[in-house]
């Protein structure tokens, strides 16, 4: 008895307490004595009621505890609990019975461990949970829901014990939720700090089906239960409009900026004002190439004289764009050269290949005129000679 005694007392993480089959103490350990602040000289003899709040003590709390033991065979649950001083802690209370020769029950054990810390860091832990900015969705490593957030209720439209304990993948559109298993399991393997579906577009699904843009971010929880995964969602549909809007915006302006405008039957001309960079110079391009098939021009004229500075890249912009009209079967021409210009582009050593220039505008369609007069006679030519050909 003394071996077990001592045993008892060298458990420090709880207190162990002997009680009689009414409630009172029979044996006292050091570690009960060192939570509640009460000696065993106290306590031996006395109900263990002592250690209840006044109004669980009125309620009769001892003798239903004690009666709920009898009939389990053994009662776990957290309640309440006073030391000597008159401060109050939570307690994890566990009550087996000690049965006779007969089976009948001669007192119980009562196992105390002190939860108030680990308590207050769990109502700290779901407090900041439930005020943060994003749904917070926590996930085991089954996959499985282990809590929510209320803004997770609000985003998605499930009540919460609708999702706890069943798998992430309620929360994916149908079609991605195979690959979404594989997304799991590999950042499992690896758990870390980091966004996921870096450089994708990410949809959530709502409970009524409807889907959305969200951006999430991973962040692994190691815990007694093992590895959890704490998920941030974020809704990003109002800033997706937003981006679409202003990418529309843009389009819209480089278009205005770059008008491509028919002078002539089959002649164009695109002004350009302004800096031409590798975006802008792409989408007069394309602008180009669009009117030339359209309007099955044989001519385009570039005017220059709004752009302020002429250096290596820019020549590039339209040599490129020259080389494009050329396999659409337009001839260009680049107007609006200022001394200043050629003199820069010398210095530069651009080479402009065989690209006629003419100082105006002016000039340039009469160049455009021209050339198209020359196509003309060489075409008839070519069609006399051929008709010439066949009736020979």
């Amino acid at each position: 008895m003394r071996e077990l005694e001592s045993m008892l007392d060298a458990v420090t993480d709880q207190a162990l307490i002997k009680i009689s089959p009414s409630g009172q103490v029979v044996r006292w350990s050091r570690a009960a004595a060192s939570m509640t602040g009460y000696t065993g000289a106290e306590m031996v003899g006395r109900s263990v009621s002592v250690l209840h709040t006044a109004e669980d003590r009125d309620a009769g709390l001892l003798e239903q505890e004690l009666a709920a033991a009898r009939k389990e065979r053994r009662w776990s649950f957290e309640g309440w609990r006073i030391r000597k001083g008159g401060e109050r802690f939570l307690a994890r209370v566990a009550l087996t019975p000690v049965l006779g020769e007969e089976g009948a029950v001669t007192g119980f054990v009562l196992a105390l461990r002190d939860v108030t810390e680990s308590a207050r860091a769990e109502s700290l832990f779901h407090g900041l949970l439930e005020s943060a900015p994003d749904a917070m969705v926590i996930v085991g490593p089954d996959g499985r829901i282990v809590l929510v957030n209320r803004q997770t209720e609000t985003l998605f439209g499930f009540d919460r014990g609708e999702l706890v304990g069943r798998e992430i993948e309620v929360l994916v559109p149908p079609r991605y939720r195979d690959r979404h298993v594989g997304h799991r399991n590999g950042f499992l393997t690896g758990p870390r700090l980091r966004p996921m579906g870096a450089g994708l577009q990410l949809s959530g699904m709502r409970r009524d089906g409807t889907e959305f843009p969200l951006e999430i971010s991973l962040s692994p929880l190691e815990t007694a239960d093992g590895l959890l995964v704490a998920a941030a969602i974020r809704d990003v549909t109002e800033r997706r409009e937003t981006e679409q809007r202003l990418q529309r915006q843009r389009d819209e302006i480089l278009e205005l900026s770059t008008p491509v405008i028919q002078v002539w039957d089959k002649v164009l001309a695109l002004p350009i004002i302004g800096t031409l960079d590798t975006l802008r110079a792409t989408r007069l391009t394309e602008g180009l190439l669009e009117k030339i098939a359209q309007t099955q021009a044989e001519v385009a004229i570039l005017d220059i004289s709004g752009v302020p500075t002429i250096d290596t890249q820019v020549a590039q912009h339209l040599l490129k764009t020259v080389q494009a009209a050329a396999l659409m079967g337009a001839v260009s021409i680049l107007s609006g050269v200022r001394p200043e210009t050629a003199q820069s582009m010398v210095h530069l050593g651009i080479d402009m290949g065989r690209l006629r220039s003419r100082n105006t505008l002016q000039d340039a369609l009469q160049l455009a005129l021209a050339l198209l007069a020359e196509r003309a006679g060489t075409a008839e030519t070519a069609t006399r000679a051929l008709s010439m050909g066949g009736s020979l």
